[in-house]
């Protein structure tokens, strides 16, 4: 063998220890100090909420109710905590932002926003949706099933008011609600809103049935129940625990 094939054979010995080495040191390494999984966010694919229309009622003694319809457009989200913002504006320029928050459930397509009893001397300028909404996945078919009733209209019986919805609420989940908002929107023959208002329902057990009653301090001339609609909702995306209830199957069949 000659002086350079030996060289050879040594240099190809020697490369097959160094890859033996390094491979060792690799596992050593791995093993000691694993790398740390990437976590990918997998946020929900969700279109945005969409304003429809707003408008003001004036209710006399100086005094307005706003009124905002928006939509959710998606069936298997909605918002636990939306944050919004009424701006308003005065003849003389002065602006004033009444800041709220509110819930939308999945697929509402009409959920109406209202700001009561506030000076008309304000116009609403905009309405603004303050912080991206952090969305709660529940399917639309999933959601508590909650009846009106029953609904009457007339002239209140309670001093220093003149007009009265009343009617009856049954709660035909297999959940307790905590709370439920009832809203009463009113329309003229043209489908115009001149009447809003809204009051809140406390601890209606599963099947258990509650009285409503919302008063306005001026009449409603030649308005008929058809005028009425009455929208029952409650925030269930706000709580876990009802939240994996209605995620799961129904204790009996609704």
């Amino acid at each position: 063998m000659t002086t350079s094939q030996r060289r050879i054979k040594q240099i190809i010995i020697a490369s097959g220890y160094l890859l033996v080495a390094a491979t060792g040191v690799f596992l050593i390494v791995i093993t000691l100090f694993p790398s740390t999984p990437v976590v990918v966010e997998n946020k929900p694919f969700t279109q945005s909420l969409k304003i429809i229309k707003s408008g003001k009622i004036d209710l006399g003694d100086g005094k307005a109710d706003f009124w905002v319809e928006i939509s959710n457009p998606n069936d298997d989200y909605g918002v636990s905590k939306l944050e919004y913002s009424f701006i308003l504006n005065n003849s003389n320029g002065a602006e004033s932002r009444k800041n709220g928050d509110t819930f939308i459930l999945p697929g509402d397509k009409k959920r109406y926003i209202l700001l009561l009893d506030v000076s008309s001397e304000y116009e609403l300028q905009n309405f603004e949706i303050r912080k991206d909404p952090e969305w709660s996945k529940l399917s639309k078919s999933s959601l508590p099933e909650l009846v009106t009733r029953n609904i009457s209209l007339g002239i209140s019986t309670k001093a220093g008011n003149a007009f009265t919805v009343m009617g009856i609420l049954t709660n035909a989940s297999p959940i307790n609600l905590k709370n439920i908002q009832v809203i009463a929107i009113i329309t003229d023959e043209n489908s115009n809103i001149i009447g809003v208002n809204q009051t809140l329902i406390r601890d209606v057990l599963t099947l258990d049935s509650r009285d409503f009653e919302m008063i306005w301090r001026e009449e409603f001339i030649g308005i008929a129940k058809d005028n009425i609609k009455i929208y029952a909702q409650s925030n269930v995306l706000g709580n876990k625990e009802l939240l994996i209830k209605l995620q799961q199957k129904p204790i009996f069949e609704r």
